[in-house]
């Protein structure tokens, strides 16, 4: 809807406006009327075609925007998940790809994996987190060092823990 209105500055505003108030609602029943509200205002306005048809198609994606109010305490987006894939698409697209085998390639994955839960947050998202310095601590609650490489480097070895039992040697 964005690309279509970049003409119309006004129309965009104006539809992101009545779509935030959309998202807000607080329970089902109050996103069903606001959703009608909203189709009934879209059938009435002068709108291109093709932004008013993928206006329109959100009737039949009502129930499945209406499940999120099942779960009050989850996420209604997924940026979450969104910006960790994001990040992972372009580094392997920066890659080219994976290559060699699938046990290289998972390894690869697992490696980038361990580097993004120990990145250092930004300085900003330090003070919004109370001194949080990475996703890990954040996660555990504790961080064995203030370097983020070491931190790293105690989390994924066994110092710290006692070592797993070995297994019996049979001869």
């Amino acid at each position: 809807m964005r690309d279509g209105c970049r003409s119309k500055p006004d129309l965009r505003y104006g539809l992101a406006e009545e779509l935030w108030h959309l998202y807000h609602a607080e329970t089902k029943r109050q996103f069903a009327q606001r959703l009608r509200r909203f189709l009934e205002w879209v059938d009435i306005r002068p709108l291109p075609g093709a932004i008013k048809q993928r206006l329109l198609r959100l009737r039949a994606k009502s129930p499945y925007f209406q499940r999120a109010y099942d779960f009050p305490d989850a996420y209604r987006t997924s940026n979450q998940v969104d910006r960790p894939m994001n990040h992972l698409d372009r580094t392997l697209f920066a890659m080219q790809g994976f290559h060699g085998n699938w046990r290289s390639a998972e390894r690869s994955v697992r490696a980038m994996a361990l580097l993004f839960n120990f990145h250092p947050f930004c300085r900003k998202t330090r003070a919004q987190k109370n001194g949080c310095l990475c996703p890990f601590e954040q996660l555990n609650g504790f961080r064995y060092h203030d370097d983020w490489l070491r931190n790293l480097l105690i989390a994924s070895s066994l110092n710290g823990r006692r070592p797993l039992p070995k297994p019996p040697q049979t001869n």
